[in-house]
């Protein structure tokens, strides 16, 4: 296990990226790149092959990499044909990149972004003329995507607003998923231990597939807050998931009780769910946007705020401390080791 002294913290915030380090049981951190180009709402990707490469997607300049862990960056946009960036993954055998973006379209590249490919069916689907998002121009994005680790072609994305979109045939074709799943689609994820489990996030609670993706069901018995951030989930501990909600969506966390924020872990893989309290406090105004795990330590989960501040929990969830305060909207987490 590696120890907490060298772990640190990629934060992505409304502005910029920024860098945490530990400081006793706290984290110190400083702005680190990328302020000016918007919001980073997806985790900063570490290269599988190149550890000091990092992607990161911004929602004013695009895509962006870097080669030095983060210290200098270079835009990598040829064939991304919108610069409002929403979420990177990349396949764990092939390195294949997919970035998604709003309006609502996937790129992939096979060339660590020195190119991408337009993955143009996906737009031609008939339900687009539904996609749409609550704020003017009312456009859908792509907020979070999915790919199958034992099958390359399968590509799986969560529109906002637009329910479930899965491609088989590695973007070249795709289907809408509506049965069973919410409109307002936040992310998506694939279980480890079994591929065929999908599990969606949504405005209005999480939402299970048993199937691929074919079909969901609602899975949120013990949430209360019901609009969700993404899902964590250890590969050592594929059962065990976590995530946070609040209890209202974005137009309402201006009202004096604010978002009434909740933390939670399912033991069961999303079958139940219940509420973390350890340590936090009774009433929660901020909302949470990013949730994120520690690759090397299953049992620590964190939590990044719209007040700027983040908390961690190095013991399942059961007890949480706040750790950085003072940062811009926090929007991603990806932890890392030096």
């Amino acid at each position: 296990m590696a120890g907490n002294s060298d772990r640190m913290l990629y934060v992505g915030t409304e502005d910029g990226l920024y860098l945490a380090e530990p400081d006793g049981r706290e984290y110190k951190s400083r702005p680190l790149a990328l302020q000016g180009k918007g919001a980073l709402r997806s985790p900063v990707l570490i290269d599988r092959d190149h550890p000091r490469r990092l992607y990161a997607a911004t929602s004013r300049g695009g895509m962006q990499r870097s080669e030095d862990c983060g210290q200098s960056w270079r835009e990598i946009n040829n064939g991304i044909l919108y610069k409002e960036t929403w979420c990177v993954v990349q396949h764990p055998t092939t390195s294949e990149l997919c970035v998604g973006t709003g309006p609502s379209s996937v790129f992939k590249s096979a060339d660590g972004g020195d190119s991408w490919t337009d993955c143009e069916r996906l737009r031609d689907l008939p339900e687009t003329i539904d996609w749409t998002f609550p704020r003017p121009p009312h456009v859908s994005h792509v907020k979070g995507l999915a790919l199958r680790p034992d099958d390359p072609m399968v590509i799986l994305g969560a529109i906002e607003e637009g329910w479930i979109v899965r491609s088989q045939d590695g973007g070249k074709s795709w289907q809408n998923i509506k049965e069973g799943v919410e409109f307002d689609a936040h992310s998506v994820a694939v279980m480890m231990d079994n591929p065929a489990v999908v599990i969606a996030t949504s405005g209005q609670g999480v939402y299970k597939s048993n199937n691929g993706g074919d079909s969901f069901v609602e899975s949120s018995q013990g949430l209360d807050c019901r609009y969700m951030a993404q899902l964590v989930c250890h590969p050592a501990r594929p059962k065990i998931l976590f995530s946070a909600a609040a209890a209202v969506p974005p137009p309402f966390w201006r009202r004096a009780e604010g978002a009434a924020s909740a933390f939670f872990r399912s033991e069961d893989q999303g079958e139940s769910w219940r509420r973390l309290s350890g340590g936090l406090p009774d009433h929660f105004k901020a909302a949470p946007r990013a949730t994120a795990g520690d690759p090397e330590e299953a049992d620590a989960f964190f939590v990044g705020m719209t007040d700027g501040t983040i908390w961690l929990s190095d013991d399942g969830g059961e007890s949480f401390r706040q750790i950085i305060g003072g940062l811009p909207s926090v929007f991603s987490i990806r932890v890392a080791y030096q």
